[in-house]
């Protein structure tokens, strides 16, 4: 075994190194063969400033803290390869809140990028990735995203580039779920921005491939900003009402609640009406692993009753994975497991200082260029989200879901991993029955 592993890690070793020498040598090929060119910028030295702008505050504060602590153990260590390796510049890693804020997330993003800066981690949420879009796009700003998964943001030759899979696969991730919950009656509730909309979309569609019927004329839409929510439960209750007064029997009505962490305040105002304790709900990864829900006990003894079950990118192995390495640090920093983008959060910071290293400039385009190239390479043998392979429109191309339930074990409501959905074959995989 010994002797295997060290013949792996010297095929790592050796792949990595061809890897450098053979851009290398393209740079070397592309040159002689070109037209004049202007000045190429300077060679990196000293500090090379990376922004990462994380929702420290705001209805994504829990993934911007698991972020913020996987990026700074990620610079440190980059820090250290360099240094190892004889470099002559440092990553310099400024974390900026976002507030989960659009307009907060340009204003620091035009900041920071008249201070000069050319390279954002984040944001994280599709609202505020599209913010940032016209802006990145006209000044060639390179911004990468561990967790935006609108469809709408998937454009080909943009500057925004995402390590995590789009509701395109989450989507039909949801409808298998509560298909074989055994629902074929939807009601959908979401809030109305840039990612709910296309997740509801995403779900409404892949629902109606099996068979299922979604509601439209009972969809709720609510405003991103509300915090209280006793009107839309209130609608809630008539939906499923006149469902169950048209014969369709309770057990094969779900909801699909897309939210942030304000989805806690809807299940409170929720627990208010018998009904719609009565019904399954199914959420996404904006609401899996909330800790607020647990901590709201109206809210979490309502989410255990409706059984409520959550999808999230599931973050994949390598050869050398690094995935319980950045588990227990961060478990160690906040007291809990970070949640999968922050995987993803870690393996950016990495991927970016590995480009910028080989291009050897700061230089938006020409990392552009060779990002897709670093990630398949790297991210195979070093990642801690497991392989990164970029599609088309620079976001990750493939990904299985975990599934994760609000349930009660031991007197305890907490949250626990149901099962796997394997976006490859569309089907699940149950690590314990929620639904029997």
């Amino acid at each position: 075994m010994a002797v295997l592993l060290e013949k792996k890690g010297v095929v790592a070793i050796l792949l990595i190194v061809l890897f450098f020498v053979g851009f290398g040598v393209g740079y070397g090929v592309r040159g002689a063969i070109a037209p004049p060119a202007p000045a190429p910028p300077p060679p990196l030295e000293g500090k090379v400033t990376v922004v990462a702008l994380l929702p420290l505050t705001g209805v994504l504060s829990t993934y911007g803290e698991n972020s913020k602590v996987a990026a700074e153990l990620a610079a440190s260590e980059v820090n250290s390869w360099l240094e190892e390796r004889g470099r002559p510049w440092r990553l310099e890693l400024i974390v900026e809140d976002t507030a989960t804020d659009p307009t907060t997330a340009l204003d620091k993003f035009k900041v920071w990028h008249g201070k000069g800066v050319k390279f954002f981690i984040g944001p994280m949420s599709s609202g505020e990735c599209k913010e940032l879009k016209e802006y990145a796009d006209a000044n060639h700003i390179l911004y990468i995203s561990p967790s935006s998964t609108s469809p709408a943001l998937a454009i080909p030759d943009d500057y925004l580039y995402r390590f995590c899979p789009t509701d395109v696969i989450q989507g039909p991730a949801i409808a298998k779920l509560m298909w074989e919950a055994g629902i074929r009656h939807m009601i959908r509730v979401w809030r109305g921005d840039t990612w709910g909309d296309g997740l509801a979309d995403a779900v409404k569609e892949a629902f109606e491939k099996l068979g299922g019927k979604v509601h439209t004329e009972h969809d709720i839409r609510y405003d991103p900003k509300k915090t209280d929510f006793p009107t839309e439960a209130a609608r809630l209750k008539d939906a499923v009402e006149d469902l169950v007064g048209k014969g369709i029997p309770k057990e094969q009505i779900g909801i699909n609640i897309i939210a942030f962490e304000e989805v806690a305040a809807f299940m409170d105002d929720a627990s208010a009406h018998s009904i719609l304790r009565e019904v399954l709900w199914f959420g996404s990864d904006g609401t899996c692993l909330q800790p607020k829900l647990l901590e709201v006990t109206a809210a979490a003894e309502f989410a255990r009753d409706v059984k409520f079950c959550n999808t999230i990118f599931a973050p994949g192995t390598s050869v050398y994975s690094k995935f319980e390495h950045l588990r227990s640090h961060v478990h160690e920093k906040l007291g809990r497991d970070p949640d999968s983008y922050a995987y993803a959060t870690y393996d950016i910071v990495w991927c970016l200082a590995v480009a910028l290293d080989i291009v050897n400039a700061y230089d938006p385009d020409r990392v552009k260029e060779i990002l897709p190239q670093v990630t398949s390479t790297w991210t195979y043998y070093f990642a801690a989200s497991g392989w990164v392979v970029l599609d088309e429109n620079g976001d990750r191309a493939f990904a299985d879901y975990d599934l994760w339930a609000i349930m009660e074990e031991a007197g305890e409501i907490k949250w626990v991993k149901v099962g796997v959905y394997h976006g490859a074959t569309g089907e699940i995989e149950w690590i314990k029955p929620l639904y029997s």
